[in-house]
């Protein structure tokens, strides 16, 4: 969804639930809007050129009837307008280093920067960051950036680009960090994939909470769907399978907490995202540095 431009006028809501139909009627004819929630009340956000045809059809709508069920999974969340050259650069950096680990592999850096159970068990946490940076060969490398790129871009839409990569970080960190504490020792593994499913477990959270706070039937048809994925994508015969659940185990509640904070709230602007990313890149680049010296 395109952002509204700055001169936007508001319609008010008398709740939410109100807000979604409102929108939901602009949607049929065509008049870009958004269900926003400032100054504690839900409003409707349109272009000031809209703005009065929106408020006849609305003012008519009211006296005619109103619509039944909104189909508006993320309704909690206002869409983000992806930032494409962050996210990107972070997949071709990551393309990059693949290359340049194989083109140096003298430097063995593999073997310093890779998910090492006994290691960060001992204390070697920078492993469980360094190690998301790493790949077998090109086919696992391609995979995760096809793969990584749908769920980040998915999750950049309802969290903001920034955001998203801070998500992947934390969520294949948090998945690496388990992993080695469940094995204790004699136990490696490389790869983005644990963040990939970290992502998908953020994805899940959000549309979990939503359905949750609506009282849905289908609450658990996210949960489900995102576990049957698990299954599809995350269990092959070289595939580390814990890795992937405990990305996936560490993404649910971080995505449940992000819709819960920002149900009434909007998501962080250009300037944190942006901020976001550029903590991304240097946690990346300060857990490299210290697995090298």
């Amino acid at each position: 969804m395109e952002e509204i431009p700055r001169s936007s006028a508001y319609i008010q809501a008398a709740n939410k639930k109100t807000a979604r139909e409102y929108s939901l009627l602009l949607d049929s004819l065509g008049i870009e809007n958004n269900a926003v929630f400032r100054w504690n009340s839900w409003q409707i956000e349109v272009d000031l050129n809209d703005y009065k045809k929106s408020k006849s059809e609305i003012e008519n709508y009211e006296k005619s009837g109103r619509i039944e069920k909104i189909h508006n999974k993320f309704a909690h969340i206002r869409f983000q307008k992806t930032n494409w050259t962050e996210l990107i650069l972070t997949l071709a950096l990551l393309a990059a280093f693949h290359i340049f680990i194989y083109e140096f592999d003298h430097l063995e850096l593999i073997k310093a920067g890779r998910s090492s159970a006994a290691a960060i068990t001992e204390g070697e946490f920078f492993r469980a960051v360094t190690a998301l940076t790493l790949h077998g060969d090109y086919k696992h490398l391609l995979s995760n950036i096809f793969f990584g790129g749908i769920v980040l871009w998915a999750l950049s839409t309802m969290t903001g680009t920034g955001s998203a990569l801070l998500f992947a970080l934390f969520t294949g960190f948090a998945g690496n960090v388990m992993n080695a504490f469940f094995y204790g020792s004699a136990h490696n593994s490389i790869g983005a994939s644990t963040s990939v499913f970290g992502v998908i477990g953020v994805l899940a959270g959000l549309q979990f909470f939503d359905s949750i706070r609506e009282k849905k039937l289908g609450r658990w048809i996210p949960l489900g769907a995102a576990l049957g994925l698990l299954a599809m994508l995350g269990s092959s015969e070289k595939s580390d399978v814990l890795a992937h659940l405990f990305g996936f185990v560490a993404g649910l509640p971080a995505g449940t907490i992000f819709g819960a904070v920002f149900s009434k709230r909007n998501i962080p602007g250009k300037t944190f995202q942006n901020i976001a990313a550029l903590i991304f890149i240097l946690t990346i680049f300060a857990c490299w540095m210290r697995a090298v010296r």
